[in-house]
């Protein structure tokens, strides 16, 4: 369209004022901005969820998703392939959350041999990053101090297997697990080598931990590699386990978002909304509409999703 030169001086008159009146929104709007993918498991945990998941994240144009390497594992071997699922539905996938036991060295042979075939599976299906947790724990009466040996060192060894197989390795702190709380956060991603193990935070998991979630990603930006993008509202009888479909909780998802636009293209993974399902309390909301309340959330900030 052509514009004579008064109509294109009005035009940046009047973007001027607009930001002037509300940067935020303006900035919202134009900035570049990362894209959104989606993880699986607010449809629940096994093999089964993940057809429904893809289903609604196809529907809400979510750009990515993640599952966990044995759900990869169970299609391929079991259900007549994976592949053909996901390019079924046009939803690709990003990343594959894998847990790993880190506290016992009799079992790092077999724990580096299942890694191994997830990340195998994950690579030959177009996956980009292990979004890798340490195996879940009984909290009461752990102390990392007395494991901090064998838990750095069995880390290392299994980030090293997961890059050695052309994969990021991102660390996934959670509750219920050997690094739960701010401080062993800091504890581990100091003493890592993180020349083979990045970071991959849960803000809403931090945020449930006791953590300040702003102050580990900001602090460890830099490493960040992929993110679970969820928010927590408190309790664990919501039907999320105290999490929230985003915006409906009390983590700062702007200020996180903010950070994590520095990060747009140097990240091998995505920023992917989570919301956790929970097996006893049954939610409000379905699962398209929990999706699709955190969507509307992030296209309100200038995100953009493929419908």
């Amino acid at each position: 369209m052509d514009l004579k030169r008064r109509d294109f001086l009005g035009l940046g008159v009047a973007a001027g004022v607009l930001a002037l009146s509300d940067p935020e929104h303006v900035l919202a709007r134009f900035a570049q901005k990362n894209e959104i993918g989606a993880t699986f498991i607010l449809w629940g945990y096994g093999a089964d969820a993940l057809e429904p998941s893809l289903q609604d994240m196809s529907k809400l144009g979510y750009h990515a998703f993640e599952t966990f390497g044995h759900v990869i594992q169970e299609w391929e071997e079991k259900r007549g392939g994976f592949k053909e699922l996901v390019q079924k539905h046009g939803v690709p996938i990003i990343s594959a959350f894998c847990n790993t036991d880190v506290l016992d060295p009799s079992k790092t042979k077999d724990e580096v041999k299942k890694l191994v075939r997830w990340c195998e599976l994950t690579k030959a299906n177009g996956g980009k990053v292990i979004e890798y947790c340490p195996s879940g724990i009984k909290r009461e009466g752990y102390d990392y101090k007395a494991h901090k040996q064998n838990l750095i060192s069995s880390m290392n060894e299994y980030a090293k297997v997961v890059t050695d197989h052309g994969l990021v390795c991102a660390l996934h702190p959670h509750t219920g697990t050997p690094i739960e709380t701010e401080e062993e956060v800091y504890f581990v991603m100091e003493n890592l080598d993180t020349r083979y193990m990045k970071f991959g935070p849960d803000v809403g998991q931090l945020e449930k931990g006791g953590g300040d979630p702003v102050k580990v990603v900001k602090d460890f930006l830099s490493l960040v590699e992929h993110v679970h993008l969820k928010d927590f509202s408190g309790g664990n009888d919501n039907g999320y386990l105290g999490y929230a479909p985003l915006g409906a909780g009390k983590v700062h998802l702007q200020e996180i978002l903010t950070m994590l636009e520095t990060r747009k293209g140097k990240m091998a993974g995505m920023v992917m909304f989570e919301l956790d399902s929970d097996k006893k309390n049954k939610p409000k909301l379905t699962e398209f509409e929990a999706a699709k309340a955190s969507r509307d959330y992030l296209s309100k900030m200038g995100y953009q999703f493929k419908v």
